[in-house]
């Protein structure tokens, strides 16, 4: 069985921003590193939020508006051993397009719709490889 910590983008590969980041500052961070959410990390690098670009794009033209006023704050978050199916299904009940993993309360990384459609890319690769070739159910008596 898959864990999160197994499809996750590590919290090292991350990109972070405060509350005090300002709009446009996320929307550059967005476009630089071609992502759609940000966690958000206080001054002791606690999680306290998570904004996406749809909150970007709600916010608007108000580009000096602080990310705090609009990030959704304690977000829905998984575990790094809790299974992908797990994962899966919190994301699909609650309508989440991502959701920060922790440890402990430490934030470990985030794990997106990105990635689930990785697993399911891999599954149908494997899936596929699986089957039999149509010439090899022909004639089941020259086996």
């Amino acid at each position: 069985m898959l864990d999160v910590s197994d499809i996750m983008t590590p919290r090292q590969a991350l990109v972070v921003i405060h509350p005090e980041s300002t709009v446009d500052e996320v929307r550059h961070a967005m476009a630089t590193n071609k992502i759609r959410h940000l966690p958000v990390l206080d001054e002791a690098g606690a999680l306290v939020g998570l904004v996406s670009q749809t909150d970007i794009l709600v916010a608007g033209n108000d580009s000096s508006r602080l990310v705090g006023e609009i990030m959704v704050r304690d977000p829905d978050t998984v575990d790094e051993r809790d299974n992908v199916r797990h994962a899966a299904l919190l994301m699909f009940r609650r309508k989440r397009s991502c959701l920060p993993v922790t440890r402990d309360g430490e934030l470990r990384g985030i794990v997106t719709d990105s990635d689930f459609l990785g697993v399911v890319i891999t599954l149908m690769e494997q899936f596929e490889s699986a089957e039999p070739e149509p010439d090899d159910l022909e004639n089941p008596e020259d086996l």
